[in-house]
């Protein structure tokens, strides 16, 4: 297998400190957690309260200036929600160092082949990074709390650490992956098929048959606009198989297509936004993060097409981050030179190893774990709130994400009036996928309205919620919704499936992936009079994409429906497509403030619990 690399380069760039414990409180006053030089969008006035991995309370220390708050994420901590039910897995070519103050009550577990021989764990100080950002927990301070400057998205979580490097030829961040060590690791997290190890890496010693709920990874490699390598069709597949949520980094080559293996069709591909001085704060796209389009490839026909289909499918802060690190001889750092030129001796990396942090870090690698994270919060509560099954399934998780995204200004998925339709083959915007990650709206899409109805075909809804459905050749899906709306008010719609790929992978050294199926589902937005659909309004319509995103103005007051309807196979390698799809559905309308006490206090009868079929 060729080299590979985390997202390292031109944009992935950050500056070292270290810090005395002496410095602690006015260091994490003046920063705040994932630090954001930018406005804050409003200040903690209380502490919260939460349960930690241990069992312990978690008192968090009131912060100005919060990636945590920036995007959304106090929403889930208030109602208590920290990922405490989640298991939360990065894979990268290294393992997350737990030794570091703000990692060692994350990780839980370790994958990794039993077969590499590496004779002491490779930690590494890019996956100590995004394990922070996933999951950092730090020390409580002397009144019991602990500081947003030391804590990751989801500071309850699980953490597990999956490596996949077979060595690291130098300190610029590339690293070597074999096909053994790339399959056993996304096997183990997506499918459950290897073993958890306790304790230290390749113990023997663990669980085997565990499933990850969210798979975060921030490495990838040049090239693959049209996403037909092996790493991003088997990760895909695993995908496909197991229904996991998966967030990867989309790149940090600029105006260039999203890579592998960020650019398959299943997973998150997440990109990054710049802090400014903007209100409010990360609305615009980073320079360095890749965009798009990306190509299409047909493997029955064997033709590309090119730059036909969007990669990026949500944006988040990915500039000016206060992350933890490691700075040891293993790794990436294995030649001892990843910090010359830091201002610091091996004195001080030695005597303040527990204590090192990344100030101002970059890159799209530490966006997908805010995503993931985020991922992490909407799991737990939907094992909280419904017990799991259908309602963390990656099609619904990645349905209200996207669908509760905000949109920064430019955004746009090129829709044009066709025929007096609406009509997106697009979706999404190149730049900014479905928008920018916005956990506040994405707890009440997830938790305030319609959630799941009773089978799989639709039914009557509220102006906002989700649904696990499966639709029908012939047999299109109707999602009435039960209030009459507004003209001006703006609905959004999402749906996505999984495009079918398989992974055989009896023999880890020779694993095969491969494309099987790619069906076209559509969605659409309807007028509704007297309880019939009478005109149809909206459109998305792609014949690339396996997400459909409508954001659409409502023309005038009434009644409106959703359709979700099976338009056909997009390739059938084998001929024996079902014409049958799961899916995970995902609407908002934006209520008049006055309706909007109405709307959420009806919308509480209808949250319906249900297990996966």
């Amino acid at each position: 297998m060729t080299s590979r690399w985390f997202r390292g380069g031109e944009g992935e760039r950050a500056t070292r400190k270290h810090r005395t414990p002496g410095s602690r409180g006015l260091l994490a006053a003046a920063v705040g957690g994932l630090f954001c030089a930018a406005t804050a969008r409003g200040l903690i006035t209380s502490p919260y309260f939460g349960t930690s991995p241990d069992g312990k309370t978690i008192q968090i220390e009131p912060y100005p200036q919060i990636i945590q708050f920036a995007v959304g994420a106090d929403r889930f901590y208030n109602a208590g929600f920290f990922g405490s039910r989640t298991i939360l897995t990065n894979v990268e070519g290294g393992y997350v160092w737990p030794g570091q103050e703000s990692t060692n009550r994350s990780v839980a577990a370790w994958i990794a082949d039993p077969t590499l021989t590496f004779a002491t764990p490779q930690y590494d100080y890019h996956a100590t990074a995004v394990g922070f950002t996933l999951a950092g927990l730090g020390p409580q301070d002397a009144n019991g709390y602990y500081s947003y400057a030391q804590l990751g998205m989801a500071p309850a979580a699980a953490l597990v650490s999956a490596a996949i490097a077979t060595d690291w030829p130098d300190h610029s961040g590339a690293f070597n992956t074999s096909n053994r060590s790339f399959t056993y690791a996304y096997q183990t997290a997506l499918a459950g098929t290897g073993l958890y190890n306790l304790f230290f890496p390749n113990s023997g010693f663990g669980y085997v048959g565990i499933r990850s709920d969210v798979v975060n990874s921030s490495w990838g490699f040049s090239g693959d606009p049209a996403g037909t390598a092996y790493e991003t069709r088997a990760i895909d597949a695993l995908i496909y198989s197991n229904h996991n949520v998966v967030c990867l980094a989309a790149g940090n080559d600029g105006g260039a297509p999203v890579s592998g293996p960020a650019s398959g069709y299943n997973a998150i591909a997440v990109g990054a936004l710049a802090s400014d001085v903007t209100n409010p704060p990360f609305s615009t796209l980073a320079d360095f993060s890749s965009t798009g389009p990306n190509d299409f490839y047909n493997p029955v026909t064997r033709i590309t097409t090119y730059g036909v289909r969007p990669g990026v499918s949500i944006v988040a802060p990915g500039t000016n981050l206060y992350l933890a690190t490691y700075a040891g001889q293993t790794g990436t750092n294995s030649d001892g030179h990843l910090f010359d030129g830091s201002g610091l001796t091996p004195a001080d990396l030695a005597k303040y190893a527990a204590q090192l942090y990344f100030t101002a870090a970059a890159g799209t690698s530490f966006a997908s774990p805010i995503v993931a994270g985020g991922a992490a919060l909407v799991v737990d509560a939907g094992y909280a709130t419904f017990g799991g099954g259908e309602s963390i399934d990656g099609r619904v998780i990645k349905a209200v994400l996207l669908n509760s995204a905000d949109k920064p200004d430019g955004w746009t998925n090129h829709s044009s009036n066709v025929g007096g339709v609406q009509v997106t083959t697009q979706s999404l915007d190149y730049r900014y996928g479905s928008g920018a990650l916005n956990l506040n709206r994405a707890y009440d899409q997830y938790l305030s309205g319609t959630a799941n109805l009773p089978g799989l075909t639709g039914g009557t809804v509220d102006p906002l919620g989700w649904d696990y459905g499966q639709v029908a050749e012939g047999t299109p899906n109707v999602y009435a919704i039960n209030t009459a709306l507004h003209g001006g008010q703006i609905l959004t719609v999402t749906l996505d499936w999984f495009v079918n790929r398989s992974l055989n992978a009896s023999d880890l050294d020779n694993p095969v992936a491969a494309d099987v199926c790619f069906d076209r589902l559509d969605v659409e937005i309807w007028s509704v009079v007297d309880g019939v659909l009478t005109a149809r309004l909206a459109a998305a319509q792609g014949v690339y994409n396996n997400v459909d995103h409508l954001y659409f103005s409502l023309p005038t007051d009434g009644h409106y429906a959703l359709e979700v309807l099976w338009a056909g196979n997009i390739y059938d390698v084998l001929g024996n497509s079902p014409h049958l799809d799961d899916y995970g559905l995902a609407w908002a309308v934006v209520p008049e403030p006055a309706s909007l006490g109405l709307l959420l206090m009806g919308a509480v009868a209808l949250l319906r619990r249900r297990t996966r079929r």
